[in-house]
């Protein structure tokens, strides 16, 4: 189809249930799916995604034993079906959102850094002026939460920005910097040791974070520069949960987010080692869309998230080895 036919065809005849149709089919890879959640006949779906590849004559979908599977063609229409179903969603939010005043709906990913306090505390906040605005959580990696970014999914993502390799048209905005602590069970024989140097934990078991990350090659710099060998009794993980059993069930050390760790700290359930770690900090901010506008609702979290970042920011760790509880302190004072 010649191009400026094609264009007079999306300008003209597209309709918004063929955006939904195929965003649906994209998201679902299935006939029967998408024609549940859209509570039409499978039919009916059928013969809309033949029509509209027949009048782009563009295969959009491959049928396999697998289900329909986005072919070239089909991953670029339904990506830019689903950030245009995205765009009305907001329109309908702010219009909404003008009529009977503090409401709307926003989701937001988020990964390790920013699901112990940032986001909690904002979300906490935002609530206490605006109870009539919904929040969808969800929590994530960076390879799954930034494309459901691009095309809509989600709002922003909140987490540890990354230094390099930065998706073009993404906004990187940092919100606080993340100290990096030493933690290990309540009763681990090096805990409550004072004047620990990094040369006394190089045989011991540790917990750090995957080999591509910006963190794990700070850490191995830092030994580096004491001209240490490197730990090599190490499990690699980026499951919180899992190295959250692992700390209180072995002796291993893991390098964690401070306000990851300080309320483990506060209930008794993990210490802190003496070791000094001041240069190593970490950006945690959010991930926006370009050019960065946002709907009504997560226009207002990200007010209550900068609010956050910022006391944040002012309550980092002393060098005791429970530095969370001195921060408590602080706050009641």
């Amino acid at each position: 189809m010649p191009s400026l036919r094609l264009e007079r065809w999306i300008a003209r005849k597209l309709r918004l249930r063929h955006l939904e149709i195929i965003a649906e089919v994209y998201d679902f890879r299935s006939i029967l799916k998408a024609s549940k959640r859209l509570n039409v006949t499978q039919p009916a779906v059928t013969k809309a995604v033949k029509d509209i590849e027949a009048t782009l004559g563009l295969q959009l979908f491959e049928r396999t034993t697998r289900g329909l599977l986005p072919t070239v063609y089909g991953e670029i229409f339904a990506r830019h079906a689903k950030t245009v179903l995205a765009q009305l969603r907001y329109a309908a939010e702010e219009l909404e959102n003008l009529r009977i005043g503090y409401s709307g709906h926003v989701t937001v990913g988020t990964v390790l850094a920013a699901s112990a306090s940032l986001l909690p505390e904002a979300v906490a906040m935002l609530k206490k002026d605006r109870s009539a605005i919904a929040i969808t959580i969800v929590d994530g990696t960076y390879d799954v939460l930034l494309p459901a970014l691009v095309v809509g999914d989600v709002d922003m993502v909140l987490g540890r920005l990354p230094e390099a390799g930065r998706r073009p048209g993404l906004l990187y905005e940092e919100l606080h910097a993340e100290p990096i602590c030493l933690a290990v069970r309540k009763n681990h024989p090096l805990a409550g040791k004072k004047s620990l140097r990094l040369a006394d934990l190089v045989d011991q078991p540790w917990v750090l974070p995957g080999q591509e990350s910006s963190l794990r090659r700070q850490i191995e710099k830092m030994f580096i520069e004491e001209k240490l060998d490197l730990p090599r009794n190490v499990i690699t993980s980026m499951s919180v949960l899992v190295n959250r059993v692992l700390l209180r069930k072995s002796d291993c050390i893991a390098i964690l987010p401070y306000h990851v760790a300080r309320d483990d700290v506060e209930q008794g359930l993990l210490a802190l080692l003496s070791v000094k770690l001041n240069p190593l900090q970490i950006p945690v901010g959010a991930i926006l869309r370009a050019p960065g506008e946002l709907p009504p609702a997560a226009r207002a979290l990200m007010e209550c998230l900068k609010v956050v970042g910022r006391e944040l920011n002012t309550t980092l760790p002393d060098e005791t080895p429970h530095p969370a509880k001195s921060v408590r302190a602080k706050r009641r004072s």
